[in-house]
């Protein structure tokens, strides 16, 4: 198998944005492409543990974290000595999933992210697109896009204190409905095995402890089960939002799955607590409800020490019968042993 360290050459940003292969910028507007070898030694475990129908599939947090590290650089470049805003990666679709191929053969997969920006005395939008390409930057596929917004944190936290009040009261009646016995309640390991008919997760990503729901109502603790040494951001990103799809997934009675179709926004005020939260609680709320067929959304809450620090919003699961599963992302036959 190969395995990699970090890129001696080129700019490097973090373990998911490993090379500037080109940069421009004016006084308002920037171009940055940044590729990533997947079988890097801090980004492999990221890809590798993330399955969808025994397949492994790049997950939709690393092209969030991608979003925001290279959103940052853009920001400290055309700005600096400036305070950075809120960043919210907003509308992020995925139209076709990169399937990652386990072990990485050399020269293994490569994600490259096309990141182009315009400013004005307003703020800035960055718009996110991303490929895989071969090691030589060749196009093999485009796989997903988004929009980066450069907002006010204080907004954010005036629109989130209008209802911190519902969400900590919605919570504290889950609670009550547990401890009588009218919710579910599970714990960690029960939780990700309602998951594992579809989705299975590596350790890292199992991160939601006490679970309570009700239908499509659900509560959430979190502690991130990294370590120092990993590369956090999209293991803890993941890890924030996945009580949405437990709930959708955990509601379907009649053999479907709900595979997920992106966001329309993703903001969070303390994104130090989500990147090195290994010894922190957080806490998640979200309420999914039905929208066009076979479609469902909701907003869900990220809390710490009962305060909303971030929320996913708009997230979206879209209903997929099993046997369409199969044929989107056919399970890999299992090797014949011979004895």
């Amino acid at each position: 198998m190969l395995l990699l360290g970090s890129s001696t050459t080129g700019k490097h940003l973090s373990a998911s944005c490993q090379q500037v292969i080109e940069e421009g910028f004016t006084n308002s507007t920037a171009r940055v492409v940044v590729r990533s070898c997947l079988a890097q030694s801090q980004l492999y475990p990221i890809i590798s543990g993330h399955l969808c129908n025994g397949v492994p599939i790049c997950p939709s947090a690393l092209n969030a974290d991608m979003a925001m590290v290279v959103a940052q650089y853009i920001w400290n470049s055309l700005r600096p000595n400036t305070e950075l805003p809120g960043i919210n990666v907003s509308n992020l679709e995925v139209p076709r999933s990169l399937i990652v191929e386990l072990p990485q053969r050399p020269p293994g997969q490569h994600l490259e992210m096309e990141a182009e920006a315009n400013f004005d005395a307003m703020g800035g939008v960055v718009h996110c697109s991303w490929r895989s390409v071969r090691s030589d930057g060749t196009k093999i596929q485009d796989h997903a896009h988004c929009t980066v917004l450069f907002e006010s944190k204080e907004l954010w936290s005036q629109e989130w204190s209008k209802v911190a009040h519902m969400v900590r009261n919605s919570i504290k009646m889950l609670q009550e409905k547990a401890h009588r016995g009218s919710a579910d309640l599970m714990q960690t390991g029960l939780a990700y095995k309602c998951f594992a008919s579809f989705a299975n997760y590596s350790p890292k990503y199992r991160a939601m402890e006490d679970v309570i729901f009700d239908g499509l109502e659900g509560y959430s603790s979190i502690v991130f089960k990294t370590l120092s040494e990993d590369y956090t951001a999209p293991f803890h990103l993941d890890n924030t939002c996945h009580l949405s799809g437990f709930l959708c997934n955990a509601h379907d009675m009649d053999g479907n799955v709900y595979i997920s179709e992106g966001w329309q926004t993703w903001r969070c005020l303390r994104p130090d607590l989500i990147a090195e939260a290994h010894q922190v609680r957080l806490e998640n709320y979200v309420l999914m409800q039905p929208r066009e067929k076979g479609i469902l959304q909701g907003d869900v809450y990220v809390l710490h020490d009962d305060e909303i620090i971030a929320v996913w919003g708009g997230i979206r699961f879209k209903r997929v019968s099993r046997k369409a599963i199969d044929i989107l992302l056919p399970q890999p036959r299992k090797k014949k042993v011979h004895v």
